[in-house]
């Protein structure tokens, strides 16, 4: 029998746009200048607030996904069309409370098995998309694990 151990530290870091951390209605008027945004590029990154109307109002909701370029990604949440995705989201989540975006920060990651010593992984890549969906999914799985009564995981898979 095998063991692989994984040890996540990490913070939801809010994402600023001119010091000031986005919300959902600003976005679709915000202007996405490298300059003035704390991050862009390959990320992790979570949708986060209070639900004001729908079946989950009163509810935090949350909705995790990753991107190889968030600047593109924020804009297809404001203006796309797919209807079992960023139009679906849109309408069910982002546009009924006050939903601000977070990014992934990692600050320890190690695995490996329990026979040798953890490898470090390195904590600022997020090029690789397989890496992105493997702390997607991880972060969702910790999410459902909290179970909190009073949160809405929007991407869970039932």
């Amino acid at each position: 029998m095998n063991d692989l151990l994984l040890h996540l530290k990490y913070e939801w870091e809010p994402f600023t746009v001119s010091g000031k951390h986005l919300t959902v209605a600003e976005h679709k008027v915000t202007r996405l200048n490298r300059t003035q945004c704390s991050h862009l590029g390959a990320v992790v990154y979570k949708w986060e607030g209070l639900l004001q109307s729908g079946p989950h109002a009163g509810k935090i909701g949350i909705l995790i996904g990753e991107t190889g370029d968030l600047r593109q990604r924020i804009k297809q949440y404001a203006t796309g069309t797919q209807e079992q995705g960023n139009a679906y989201w849109r309408k069910v989540f982002l546009s009924i409370g006050d939903i601000r975006l977070y990014i992934l920060r990692l600050r320890e990651a190690t695995f490996g098995t329990g026979e040798s010593n953890p490898i470090a992984l390195d904590l600022q890549d997020f090029s690789s998309g397989s890496r992105r969906v493997a702390f997607e999914q991880l972060l969702v799985m910790n999410e459902i694990a909290l179970n909190r009564p009073n949160m809405w995981l929007v991407n869970r898979k039932l």
